[in-house]
């Protein structure tokens, strides 16, 4: 037993620790090299090192030997490593298995710790980064400029730089541009700088912060001897092609920025948050308003111009109804782009108004409140009331006008406007038709012209019939939804029942998108403008407990029901507008 257990000690793996070099700081990677003598008992746990290091990667290689019929066996253990802080760290003892390796204690300098004692500290640097917000107080939802600048003055290659990520709350975040390269002086020395920017929008109000950005790049470590047999050419061109140099990695990081979010101010008067730069509204018309004739559309033109917003935030574009105008709206055109100042949204919506009977008209302002994130107060951008004065006969089959136009007028006042509209008479007192001044060789041309355009129409139809039989999709259906609705309302069900806010207002914006995937809302506010008003002022109390800091309840379950019965009145009508795609101008005509 003796024997035994002298022997087994004998064979034992003896493990020892070392750095690939002396001179480490704490923003450059370096090797641990565990050497392992023997067979281990087990594999090695790197897990240990996580508390002073971050481990990057590891490596193995292995080597037998045999001398004199001795059999011996070396691993060595390559682990790359990034110290978290400077000072002087411990490296403890790793197992391997029922073995360990010894405890290390490793000097660390502090990042950016020069050489020299008492220099500047971008002196004593050569890659460096700075980190600036150019608001720290903002509203939710309020753009902030992040602008990151990297200053060297080495060439570097392979390198990466980590986006921002916060704690605290939810921040969107978009890369403005490209990235900017020029130089500047600091120190007396002259720097290359890459300067990236990103725009900010927090979501909600509080404090935030962001952790620090990481640069991952590899440096020059030194330079190796001539491998040219002809000495050095004193050309740089020759002198780099016959020589090698050598890489290693470095970590650069900035420093931690925090933000203050304010919520909505409640003097905020506005159903829809909107905090911006500038906000202008502006309306172009295709034609004389003054000058307007039955019958005739007339195109109008409104756009939303907004500093330092994206386009999820803007308001959708909307005009009342007019009682005797039938208004159509075009599918909104958005367009983002990016300035000094960030980002500028622009929203761009067509109206075409066709006139009904002959009158005076006024189309009622358009105004959208926001707030002002310069002057920290309300502004209104706002187009003031257009005047439409509209001419001819009143049409014989005149477009059915909105529900909700002709409920605000007493009905003896409808009667009474369309009982003063001249009709035309071809009589005169006497009962004869009055045809004075019509050239007659010119109306049987006319009729001729017609009929001959009529056959041909006839001749074409029937043609085309007899070619191919229309398809499924050419016959008007409408195909059905990219959302999956069972699953979206599902989620909806789920979410409200568990109370969760964020999650109900993302199965609502979802179930839109299914529901209008013409034109989806982008915003609760914008859901609340096609709901009836019981889920509307719902959908806004959601809203406000979402990015106001209102803690007042919100019924999901009244949500929940108002969406599925606006679902089944949806699906009635794709059902019953499965033959004409789009609504006939002239309905009472047909």
């Amino acid at each position: 037993m003796l024997l035994l257990l002298l022997s087994a000690d004998a064979q034992a793996a003896r493990i020892s620790v070392q750095t690939d070099r002396s001179a480490i700081t704490a923003d450059e990677t370096f090797q641990l090299v565990f050497t392992v003598e023997g067979e281990p008992d087990g594999q090695p746990d790197f897990s240990v090192l996580d508390k002073d290091f971050e481990v990057l990667g590891n490596s193995q290689s292995r080597n037998i030997s045999i001398v004199n019929g001795k059999t011996s066996r070396t691993t060595r253990y390559l682990v790359t490593v990034l110290p978290r802080h400077g000072g002087e760290l411990v490296v403890p003892p790793v197992s391997f298995g029922k073995d360990s390796s010894p405890m290390l204690r490793i000097p660390v300098r502090a990042a950016g710790a020069g050489a020299k004692k008492g220099g500047a500290s971008a002196a004593n640097r050569d890659v460096f980064m700075e980190v600036s917000l150019d608001n720290e107080r903002p509203w939710v939802q309020q753009q902030v400029i992040l602008t990151v600048r990297i200053f060297s003055r080495i060439q570097w290659r392979e390198a990466s730089l980590s986006d921002p990520r916060f704690q605290g709350g939810e921040v969107l975040m978009q890369k403005l541009g490209e990235d900017r390269s020029y130089q500047t002086r600091r120190d007396g020395s002259t720097w290359q700088v890459i300067e990236r920017r990103y725009a900010l929008f927090p979501q909600k109000s509080g404090e935030l912060r962001m952790e620090p950005l990481r640069l991952n790049l590899r440096v020059p470590d030194g330079r190796k001897k001539q491998r040219s047999p002809f000495g050095s050419f004193n050309d740089p061109f020759f002198d780099d092609f016959f020589s090698s140099r050598s890489y290693r990695t470095r970590v650069v990081r900035s420093e931690a920025l925090e933000l203050e979010v304010q919520p909505v101010p409640p003097t905020f008067s506005g159903r829809h948050w909107l905090v911006a730069g500038n906000v202008q509204l502006e309306e172009n018309w295709s034609g004389d308003t003054s000058a307007l004739k039955t019958g005739e559309p007339v195109t109008l033109t409104l756009s939303i111009v907004a500093d330092g917003v994206t386009l999820g935030q803007l308001p959708e574009l909307s005009l009342p109804d007019v009682q005797g105008l039938r208004i159509y709206p075009d599918e909104p055109a958005a367009q983002e782009q990016v300035t000094e100042q960030g980002l500028r949204s622009t929203s761009t919506r067509k109206f075409a108004i066709i006139p009904t009977h002959p009158g005076e008209y006024e189309l009622p302002a358009v105004e959208i409140p926001w707030w002002n994130s310069r002057t920290g107060k309300e502004e209104r951008a706002s187009i003031p009331p257009r005047k439409l004065v509209v001419t001819g006969a009143a049409m014989k089959a005149p477009v059915s006008e909105p529900p909700s136009a002709a409920a605000g007028k007493p009905v003896a006042d409808v009667q009474e406007q369309r009982s003063q509209v001249p009709s035309p008479s071809l009589k005169t007192a006497s009962g004869q038709v009055a045809l004075e001044g019509v050239n007659y060789w010119l109306l049987a041309g006319n009729l001729l012209l017609l009929v001959l355009w009529l056959g041909t129409l006839v001749l074409w139809l029937r043609a085309r019939k007899r070619s191919h039989s229309p398809s499924a999709k050419e016959a008007g259906e409408i195909s059905p939804p990219a959302v999956d609705m069972g699953s979206a309302w599902a989620e909806l069900h789920a979410a409200v029942q568990s109370g969760d806010a964020a999650a109900t207002r993302h199965a609502l914006l979802t179930l839109a998108q299914g529901l209008w995937p013409e034109c989806p809302p982008r915003s609760l506010e914008a859901l609340a403008e096609r709901v009836e008003p019981a889920v509307a002022e719902e959908l806004r109390k959601l809203s406000r407990q979402l990015y106001a800091d209102d803690q007042s309840s919100w019924n999901g379950n009244l949500i929940e029901d108002g969406m599925k019965s606006l679902g089944t009145s949806r699906n009635h009508t794709l059902h019953r507008n499965r033959d004409s795609a789009l609504k006939p101008l002239y309905p009472d005509a047909y």
